[in-house]
């Protein structure tokens, strides 16, 4: 991956991004609306002082946005971008 990062060192990168619910990739991954740490959760919980209100603001009992998607056609141009840019070198 160029100069700066190895493809194992990427891999735990992202394997610990995706474990972790306070990053986009990690809350995006549990299904949460937002992301956010034991920290956040626990300030959250403590300023609102009334636990039956702050269950209903958790990432995991709001609903997610809704997500863009892509057409067929989208999503071929896509693929195309990307089998041109790979180069596979012995």
């Amino acid at each position: 991956m160029g100069d700066g990062l190895l493809w194992g060192e990427a891999k735990l990168l992202l394997e610990g991004a995706a474990a972790d619910p306070s990053t986009l990739l990690g809350a995006e991954l549990a299904g949460w609306a937002y992301p956010a740490s034991t920290l956040d959760l626990l300030t959250l919980i403590a300023s609102i002082g009334d636990s039956k209100a702050s269950k209903k603001l958790m990432p995991w009992a709001l609903p997610r946005q809704n997500k863009q998607t892509a057409d067929a056609a989208e999503i071929a141009e896509a693929q195309a971008a990307l089998d041109d840019g790979l180069v596979f070198s012995s």
